[in-house]
């Protein structure tokens, strides 16, 4: 099962930006959301839990990156870290 180790992800965060840390969440998730659908014994509610922590936790990195001025909201695009 995946772990979400958010302390990861906010280091890449604060070292190579947003997008780096986002495109590491979703990769290390991949696997997780195939599992989650189409494991073993099929669909898993406890899994799905899991899952959406992640999206979750997704939308916080945005929110933290808007806070501390990473990304303009008037267009969206990312600023350089």
């Amino acid at each position: 099962m995946f772990k979400l180790d958010r302390e990861k992800y906010y280091q890449i965060l604060k070292s190579e930006g947003l997008s780096a840390a986002i495109t590491t969440l979703h990769r290390d998730s991949t696997g997780f959301e195939f599992d989650t659908f189409e494991g073993r014994d099929g669909y898993s509610r406890e899994m799905w839990d899991g899952l959406f922590d992640v999206r979750e936790f997704s939308r916080e990195l945005w929110n933290v990156a808007l806070e501390q001025n990473l990304v303009d909201p008037a267009d969206k695009r990312l600023k350089s870290p």
